[in-house]
């Protein structure tokens, strides 16, 4: 075992803890959960923390589909920062900027909008201009790195051709912010080289995570509305989904069409998706903006050893 792989190893061990004696330790958060459990108790084991990359086994959407095998996603892990904010978080004490519906519906300022040029429609195989397999990576990949083929170190490629519908989208390398005809897509470093983790990236148990948009971005750049939007959608949870499927409805459109998703790594590792994020607060005046996020899976995240790996509770 290197050094890389001895900090992760005590980094999730730290964090399983963490997540015991919150839920222990505080009577809200230990009935919470023997509530939850309850109903989830049908549902696949948490995902086993033996679990090996190169184990995880391809499932076809449609069987996903036909099945309702959402009712085979882990069962979640919950804590009372899931359902009540003001329980308040020991590392999120700076303040935030709330966000207004209003400001979240708000069209884009006379002036800004006329000094923005309309952007080119988008070539045949842009990822603008295609769908990104959502439920597949949802059933496939959450809580999971997306790896390369062999003989292929391209980590960002991994996870678009594992979100493409075509072989071999054009898409940017460099861009952390991918957007797709039907959602947006997030890249980021939580840490360094050496499996150390940045300060305050996610917070709350892991089921938020500060995220900043790039120095020219503002308001109303096209991109950062798909993400404030966000803020005033209504989305279904796990419980939601899993009673339609048993029901035997199709669980994937409104479970997973979501429009923004979240794919976090350690530096020069896989990418993890770590599923759907809504937003919950802005710093519209700082350059570059800071936004908080809500990850709506962070319930099932925190049965993954690959998830637990790049938090630091």
């Amino acid at each position: 075992m290197n050094e890389y792989e001895r900090r992760r190893e005590e980094r999730i061990a730290r964090n399983r803890a963490v997540l015991e004696r919150l839920i222990a330790s505080d009577p809200a958060h230990a009935a919470l959960h023997a509530a939850t459990s309850k109903t989830t108790s049908r549902a696949t084991p948490r995902v086993d923390s033996k679990l090996k990359k190169k184990t995880a086994r391809r499932v076809d959407a449609s069987d996903l589909r036909r099945s309702g095998r959402v009712r085979k996603l882990p069962a979640p892990v919950y804590t009372t920062f899931d359902v009540d904010d003001d329980l308040g978080d020991a590392n999120a004490t700076r303040k935030r900027v709330k966000m207004s519906e209003t400001a979240a519906a708000r069209k884009p300022s006379g002036t800004a909008a006329a000094a923005r040029k309309p952007s080119a429609p988008p070539s045949a195989n842009s990822l603008r201009a295609l769908d990104a397999r959502l439920w597949d990576v949802y059933v496939n990949y959450l809580g999971l790195p997306i790896s390369p083929p062999p003989n292929d170190g391209g980590l960002k490629a991994a996870v678009v051709r594992a979100l493409s519908p075509v072989a071999n989208p054009k898409f940017s390398k460099m861009s952390g912010i991918q957007e797709w005809k039907n959602c947006v897509a997030l890249y980021v470093n939580v840490g360094d080289k050496h499996g150390n983790t940045y300060d305050n990236v996610f917070t709350r148990a892991g089921s938020r995570i500060s995220w900043f948009a790039q120095p020219r971005q503002d308001e109303d750049t096209p991109v950062i509305r798909s993400i404030v939007k966000t803020a005033t959608m209504d989305e279904e949870s796990v419980e939601d989904a899993r009673r339609r499927a048993e029901e035997g409805e199709d669980a994937a459109p409104r479970y997973v069409d979501w429009p923004l998703h979240l794919f976090c790594r350690m530096e020069g590792c896989e990418y993890v998706y770590c599923g759907r994020l809504k937003m919950v607060d802005f710093e519209p005046n700082k350059r570059p903006m800071k936004f908080t996020m809500q990850l709506l899976d962070a319930s099932l995240l925190r049965g993954s050893e690959h998830f637990l790996g790049l938090l630091e509770l």
